[in-house]
């Protein structure tokens, strides 16, 4: 017997359900207060992540943690569904608690939804219709979004491609990192408060500003009490920074900035790349450190208890294996990629701009269907 579950109840949002991850049988039933409901009951989460609905496919049971509604024959369970979930939003600013929101029953049974006019034909038979236009409407949504989404993932394998294949013909034998460096510079553990920075704050850098694209100013933490920063701390034009702690796949990761940000600090996690510019152009760097070569060697000497934080020693960056053909070369292959690569941005922010549309659709959709309140019966 499938049980509805909290844990997987954001999965089954807006769909029939037909199975579930979690059992329970005769014996669980008789020994809890719930109870077996029949096909068709249309099942709404009131407690914790509150607001979300799925119709039961076949006999199944939930938790208290769920409102059950077996509608009668003048209440139709996919309208019911569609319109729950286009009241979501009001519904759940009736939850109260402190650590977990609950709707309590009463609250929900006074709730009222939009109900069509029933003076020209059954009230069902509108319902059905409704429901039946919104079920087409939002699964083209989602054959949309994903396409959206299959666009963005091919960008971002092309990027890697071009990448690659750029230095997959160079013949040179790799050198590491630290040839070509001065140093490294880092920022301090500052006293932060656990909000972004304005833009005409002092903030400290936290890992999410240094992406696999570009600086991401936005990404700082306000500085705590009265301090005047050293200026070798400050975001300026021209910095290789690096993150020398994130998950495994993002330590390591490096931007260039483009231009002065002086409200913006190093932290001890951010470290900016010292370049000896006689030997290595910045923007080739920023390309090599991107590169299988170097990834594999970051990864490998990765160090943390849990995969969710990894850290990295500057004596780790240093001994990163990068190719280094001539400067003359370094800045060809880096202009070269930079071109390819601002088409291939143009293409990704296209489809993520049609992908926060089409994100927008389920909602504009069925608040068009429900423009009017009634109560359910």
């Amino acid at each position: 017997m499938s049980w509805i579950s909290l844990t997987e109840i954001r999965a089954l949002d807006g769909t029939r359900v037909e199975q579930t991850r979690l059992r329970t049988n005769d014996q669980g039933i008789a020994n809890s207060a719930a109870r077996i409901l029949p096909r068709d009951t249309v099942c709404f989460s009131r407690t914790a992540s509150v607001g979300f609905v799925t119709i039961m496919a076949a006999p199944m049971a939930t938790s208290q943690d769920f409102a059950n509604w077996v509608c009668s024959d003048e209440l139709d369970p996919e309208y019911l569904m569609y319109a729950l979930i286009c009241s979501r939003r009001e519904l759940r600013e009736l939850a109260t608690g402190a650590t977990h929101k609950t709707i309590y029953m009463p609250t929900l049974e006074s709730f009222h939804l939009c109900m069509p006019d029933s003076t020209e034909a059954p009230s069902i038979e509108k319902q059905r219709q409704i429901a039946a236009r919104l079920k087409a409407q939002l699964a083209e949504v989602e054959t949309a979004r994903q396409a959206a989404q299959t666009q963005i993932q091919d960008t971002d394998l092309l990027r890697s491609r071009l990448l690659q294949a750029a230095f997959d013909q160079l013949t040179c034998e790799p050198t590491m990192l630290g040839q070509v460096l001065n140093g490294f510079q880092t920022g301090k553990s500052f006293q932060t408060a656990e909000v972004l920075a304005r833009p005409d704050e002092l903030g400290v850098l936290k890992v999410s500003a240094v992406s696999w694209t570009q600086f991401q100013a936005d990404q700082a933490k306000a500085l705590k009490g009265e301090y005047t920063p050293a200026e070798s701390h400050r975001i300026k034009q021209g910095d290789l920074l690096i993150s020398r702690a994130n998950t495994r796949e993002l330590v390591g990761a490096v931007v260039l900035v483009e231009r002065d940000h002086p409200m913006r600090l190093l932290s001890d996690k951010t470290l900016r790349l010292m370049v000896n510019e006689n030997s290595a152009d910045k923007d080739y760097l920023l390309f090599a450190l991107r590169t299988e070569l170097a990834r594999e060697h970051i990864e490998l000497y990765a160090t943390g208890s849990s995969d969710s934080m990894r850290n990295i020693s500057q004596d780790v960056i240093a001994s990163t294996p990068i190719l280094l053909p001539s400067l003359d070369e370094q800045r060809r292959i880096a202009a070269h990629l930079k071109a390819q690569l601002a088409e291939a941005d143009v293409i990704a922010q296209a489809a993520s701009a049609q992908l926060v549309e089409i994100e927008r659709l389920p909602q504009k959709l069925l608040a068009q269907a429900f423009h009017a309140q009634g109560e359910v019966p």
